[in-house]
């Protein structure tokens, strides 16, 4: 019943239309007032007719190709081809201002070249760093083993010799002592026999006090060098070592944090050069991009004539500047059209792929393509401010060409969509339904005049309608406003409901 109502609102100025018919035919007959004329009454009978859906829209490329303008800035046109144009593959479809891009690679070539210097320069630098860290390390490293050579020896050599040089002199100087003690033993013994002047006792005698001093001083000596001179010059071969080897780390310190400065800047200047290089070949690209050829063979089509861009600022023409990635123009194939028509949302139900469907173009009125429906919109459109309540679906037909007419996108163009044929039903002409409140009813003769009655709908076409309950075959129904005279019966509101 909610479709039968969509096509019964898109049928009531057909419905207007005969009733106007009906009251001219009454008034201007000139016999009775309640004459039936021929064509008035419609004889309910059983048999088939087709469901269609009609709309309209215009023609489409189903492949097309978009060519876009590719220049970041400053693209300004100074050749351009004629639209409807047919190009072939390579041809100039438009050519851009160079000027700026040409200075920008003139630039771009020059800080290159400087990156270049600044990394050579900076990679030089780190080579020099590396040797002057190499010849330091050596000279470090060789002061560490000169001083190991040291430390050894002295622990090695001049200890032991020392250490025998204070032995020997402490054993010499006791074996003297040990000697003068005994002679001047012998000559005390010697000078109370009157042998021995009292100078020469006293002479031995301060011989031997010299060398218990002299043995007393081999033996500090000895002891001095084992607890002090020994322990000092250990600690301080030994330091000399630790110096030397402390100076190897800060070296390596000082010269890894100077290497890494190095490698540091030479990793930026890499990445200068690569970006200037990188800057050249994007700004080499906008300088290709400056002439535009055509892709494949086609016609041109300009973008500022499509859709809702027609009426979009001014015409693309020579001189115009175009924002970066602005649509310009298309290359549709021609050879593969569809039609993008728009079916109401109360109809959008019954249209489906792969339905058949008859196409007529408004340039060519009299011939009828064949096609079939490829797609059905997912969201609806509205109406605009023009129909704000509107909602249609775009619906695309593939269009079949037998006769290679030169079909052109944007042609405006009209469509049949063939839903279903209903077959072996009872069905009147939707102009003879009418409606009241919720009730679906019709005019059927009853004795000399004509009665309400209630029917009941099912499918529909722009003409007729399948009528499930409420008439029998063969009876007849008023397809126009019967006089009050010839009224019957009238149903109840109520009853109807």
């Amino acid at each position: 019943m909610r479709r039968g109502t969509s096509i019964l609102i898109l049928v009531s100025g057909v419905f207007l239309l005969a009733i106007v018919i009906s009251i001219v035919a009454f008034s201007g007959g000139g016999g009775s007032d309640e004459k039936i004329y021929a064509g008035e009454l419609y004889e309910v009978e059983s048999g088939s007719f087709g469901v269609t859906v009609p709309t309209s829209g215009e023609l489409a490329a189903k492949e097309k190709i978009n060519i876009h303008n590719l220049l970041e800035s400053n693209a300004v046109i100074i050749e351009l081809v004629d639209e409807g144009a047919l190009v072939s593959e390579g041809d100039v479809l438009f050519k851009l201002n160079d000027d700026d891009i040409r200075n920008t690679i003139r630039q771009s070539e020059l800080n290159v070249t400087e990156a270049i210097n600044s990394l050579d320069t900076a990679r030089s630098n780190l080579v020099v760093a590396e040797k002057q860290r190499d010849s330091d390390l050596a000279t470090k490293k060789l002061a560490i083993d000169l001083a190991e050579l040291a430390l050894s020896a002295w622990r090695e050599g001049e200890v032991v010799a020392k250490r025998q040089q204070l032995l020997l002199a402490e054993q010499t100087a006791e074996k003297d002592y040990s000697r003068l003690s005994k002679k001047y033993e012998s000559s005390l013994s010697l000078y109370e026999q009157k042998f021995l002047s009292k100078d020469e006792l006293d002479r031995d005698e301060i011989a031997v006090l010299n060398s218990e001093a002299t043995l007393k001083k081999a033996k500090l000596d000895k002891v001095v060098y084992e607890n002090y001179t020994h322990q000092q010059q250990k600690q301080k071969k030994n330091s000399d070592l630790q110096q030397a080897i402390d100076e190897l780390d800060r070296a390596n310190d000082r010269h890894a944090s100077k290497i890494s400065n190095f490698v540091s800047t030479v990793g930026a200047k890499e990445n200068q050069l690569e970006s200037q290089k990188s800057k050249l070949e994007i700004t080499n690209s906008q300088l290709e991009s400056c002439v535009v050829l055509a892709p494949a063979k086609g016609m041109v089509i300009y973008a500022t004539s499509m859709g809702d861009r027609r009426e979009e600022g001014e015409p693309l023409k020579i001189g115009k500047k175009l924002w970066r990635n602005e649509l310009v123009m298309t290359i549709p194939d021609t050879s593969n059209m569809i039609a993008c028509v728009r079916v109401n949302e109360a109809l959008s139900g019954l249209v489906s792929d792969g339905q058949k469907a008859s196409i007529t173009c408004d340039a060519y009125p009299d011939t009828v393509f064949d096609g079939e429906v490829l797609s059905v919109g997912v969201l609806a459109e509205g109406g605009g401010w023009r129909d704000p309540n509107r909602r249609d679906y775009t619906v695309e037909i593939k269009i079949s060409n037998p006769s290679d007419i030169a079909l052109k996108p944007s042609m405006r163009c009209s469509a049949e969509i063939y839903v279903e044929e209903v077959e072996d039903v009872l069905f009147l002409p939707v102009h003879a339904i009418r409606r009241t409140g919720g009730a679906v009813w019709v005019w059927v003769q009853d004795g000399g005049g004509f009665s309400q009655r209630v029917v009941e709908l099912g499918r529909f076409s722009e003409s007729y309608a399948e009528i499930n309950t409420g008439v029998a075959l063969g009876e007849f129904v008023l397809l126009r406003e019967p006089l009050p005279s010839q009224v019957v019966s009238r149903f109840s509101e109520e009853g109807g409901r």
